[in-house]
This record gives structure tokens, sequence and C-alpha cells, in this order.
């Protein structure tokens, strides 16, 4: 996958490989971020050496995939995002095609009010016929595989039970 479509300006400012340094003003993270996601492997580097100074060698393509992964930049058909649709379409089936918030909480793991806040700032899309919002699967389903949706920073234990077992599931069928 060409990566530089989508950070051409990126592409065109740095060079094939990169210092730690030059890596924190790409992603906007601090020295000790950047060293943490190197050590955890998110980021491969190398070492290179002279004889005064020791500086880790990072290619710029393995950052604009990390920034790939964590701006969720999926095309909205592309096969991920419309595997991801049939994971929770399966997921869905046993609810009614129009959703309550407490029904939405048993989905995602979420409360009340982080729902209700959604629905209010127009990130989930609703219906309030009466006083309860109800919410279209469709709906539904547009926002679970929304990139919103999947960089919550704080996750519920469902929420990474079932971004976990898709990413098997994608895994296990060659997915990227």
């Amino acid at each position: 996958m060409d990566l530089t479509k989508y950070y051409p300006v990126i592409a065109a400012k740095y060079p094939a490989y990169v210092t730690q340094r030059e890596l924190c003003e790409i992603c906007g993270i601090c020295a000790k971020t950047a060293y943490n996601l190197e050590r955890r492997g998110e980021i491969h580097y190398t070492i290179q050496q002279n004889h005064l100074i020791r500086t880790h060698r990072i290619k710029l393509t393995d950052i604009l995939a990390y920034l790939y992964r964590c701006e969720c930049k999926q095309e909205a058909n592309g096969p991920y995002i419309r595997a991801m649709r049939t994971f929770y379409d399966k997921h869905l089936s046993p609810y009614p095609d129009l959703l309550s918030v407490k029904d939405i909480q048993q989905i995602t793991g979420f409360s009340s009010s982080a729902i209700v806040r959604w629905i209010s700032t127009g990130i989930l899309k609703a219906f309030q016929p009466g006083k309860r919002y109800t919410v279209p699967k469709t709906f539904m389903l547009d926002f679970l595989t929304s990139p919103y949706y999947r960089r919550i920073r704080r996750k519920t234990s469902i929420q990474k039970e079932l971004m976990d077992t898709f990413e098997r599931l994608w895994q296990g069928k060659g997915g990227e």
C-alpha cells in the first residue's frame, strides 16, 4: 500500500530514513513517547553509530504506517471496513432494528451519559420521537466502523474484546 498518497506533505519534506527527533516532529509527540513506541516495537528502528554519536535510523514508511493505523484512515468502502461492518452486523443481529440507549450500553459497554453526548454532538445519529432516543441499526453500524469509535482512548472491556476478535478474524483471513 502506498502511504505517501495519504501523507504527501510528510513524504516530500523528509528523507527515506529519519532520526528520533524527526519522528517526534512528524507525529507531534515527545521524545519519551517516541522512545516507548520504539521499545514496544510499534515503530522499528536501527541504531547508527559513528565515533561519537549514536542515532536511531527510522524508515519514513514505518512512521507513515504508524500514523495510518493511529488515524484509522481506511477507506469507507474498502475491504477492511466492509469486513468490519459485516462482523458488527452479525453481532447486532439479536437486537431490534431500532436500538435504545440501553441496547447501545450493552453493545458498547459505555455509560448512558456518554451515549447521549455522542447523540447530542451528532457523532451518533439518532431520532427522538418522544423522550427517549432511538438509533437505527444502520446508524449504529456507521458509528461502530467510524474512526471516532475506533480511536477512543479509554476503551471499555466490551469494545476491546470486540475489536480484538475482529482483528483476529481479519488477520486469519489474510488481511493487512
